[in-house]
């Protein structure tokens, strides 16, 4: 993503070069130096302010002066994020002042600042090392144990009952009702938290040891660094190929939240543009110890439907849209960036769930109560209007995301792709769901 650094005088005394992009020619960094001080030279007499940033047809030159005439340079690909980029320079020009100081002689090329220069680069922009590392077989397994422990969390905060003759699994029942039943009997009490402990914290120092000894760390640092900043998805090219074990890591903890959250009575099922589920009847929540008397088939098949369309069927649209000779390269990012983009959908299924609407007073297992309960104000601020922010969230994350997977030189804006893959992966959805459940 980066490609050049230069840090030179404003007057075109060059100090320092190095390039990060492999060149079938060298540059000439005599020529690109007189030419960015003349560049910056001739902004600042003529229009009397400096120049911060020109744009090229897929690159982007940033600069940032500095005291003592001082000019830092960093030529970064188009698509890549301007606060990482910023960022980037305000530490190369702190560690050059604080290794140089005041040190000036003509025709000094610091080669010596080429190991500060790519340290602070590369602690910022780590996806740039991952290509080069192997991923053993331990650490798809670590990444398997770490994603079934989410999963197992997921069902200890939202799940239904797992054991016959427990009414209600969830955190309350399961650690302070255990322990109340067990108080009168000191042996009994401590063995039971014990096992609290054991069956509630192993899991969580076998993420924590897991995330310090494997490479599993780093499947999930890139989704947390592009929820944080979806202008950061143009990364995902620099990632190796397992990084896709997101994919799965994102359907198993999706459909986790789905199920035990309480089933998958959702304003959008269907219709997620305006109010109104679709399947008032799909409203039974997951009972391990009744099966069939659930929704749960119905609920899991219409929410891997939502997961599948979004991950796979909506990145294929966007990236036939564009017209690019490397499709599959555009469909390889869009599907990695859509499977990590989906877990903002997660919390959607949080507020539309069975056990959060009747946490907050609501009636979802109830048609005739739950009908009329829908036309309050109160059910729009507590469940609708959370919902459809985190959906319109979803939606925003996945299109600046994918949108920044391609460089914009394309037949048809991203814009316009983004929306046609957006309503023609919504019209995909509807036709699937009324062929499958509308009629019964």
């Amino acid at each position: 993503m980066i490609k050049h650094l230069l840090i030179l005088t404003t007057y075109g005394q060059i100090f320092y070069s190095q390039e990060f992009e492999k060149k079938k020619q060298t540059v000439d960094v005599a020529l690109t130096g007189g030419l960015m001080s003349a560049i910056y030279s001739m902004t600042s007499e003529t229009q009397k302010e400096n120049i911060s940033e020109f744009e090229l047809v897929t690159s982007r030159i940033i600069f940032q002066e500095e005291e003592q005439d001082l000019l830092f340079v960093l030529t970064v690909d188009k698509r890549m994020d301007i606060k990482d980029t910023n960022e980037i320079l305000k530490a190369i020009s702190k560690r050059f002042f604080e290794k140089y100081g005041k040190l000036r002689i003509d025709g000094l090329i610091l080669t010596d600042f080429e190991k500060d220069a790519t340290e602070i680069i590369y602690k910022k922009l780590w996806y740039l090392t991952t290509q080069e590392r192997k991923f053993k077989i331990w650490d798809y397994f670590a990444t398997v144990f770490v994603t079934l422990a989410l999963c197992w969390y997921s069902l200890l905060l939202f799940g239904s009952p797992p054991i016959a003759g427990m009414p209600e699994f969830g955190l309350k029942t399961f650690v302070w009702e255990s322990l109340l039943q067990r108080i009168n009997s000191p042996g009994a009490f401590i063995l039971q938290l014990l096992f609290l402990i054991a069956v509630i914290g192993i899991p969580a120092i076998g993420i924590y040891l897991l995330f310090k000894f494997t490479h599993v760390k780093d499947i999930f640092r890139f989704p947390r660094d592009y929820l944080s900043r979806p202008s950061r998805a143009s990364y995902a090219e620099l990632l190796p190929n397992y990084f896709l074990f997101t994919i799965l890591v994102s359907f198993l903890i999706y459909v986790s939240f789905m199920a035990f959250g309480g089933g998958f009575f959702s304003e959008l099922t269907v219709y997620p543009l305006y109010p109104g589920g679709l399947y008032s009847n799909l409203n039974q929540p997951l009972d391990f110890t009744n099966l069939l008397a659930s929704d749960v088939g119905d609920q899991l098949l219409i929410g891997i439907i939502s997961w599948f369309t979004w991950v796979f069927v909506f990145p294929l649209i966007y990236s036939l849209l564009l017209g690019e000779k490397k499709w599959l390269k555009i469909y390889r990012n869009s599907v990695f960036i859509a499977s990590i983009a989906i877990f903002i959908l997660i919390i959607c299924y949080i507020f539309a769930g069975v056990k959060y609407l009747e946490a907050v007073g609501f009636h979802p297992t109830d048609p005739a109560t739950f009908r009329t309960e829908q036309q309050l104000l109160t059910y729009q601020l507590l469940s609708t209007i959370p919902l459809n922010i985190f959906f319109y969230g979803f939606l925003l994350f996945l299109g600046i995301g994918v949108s920044r997977v391609a460089p914009s030189k394309t037949k048809i804006p991203s814009v316009i792709a983004l929306g046609v893959g957006i309503y023609l992966t919504l019209i995909i959805q509807r036709l699937v769901f009324f062929a499958l459940v509308a009629p019964a």
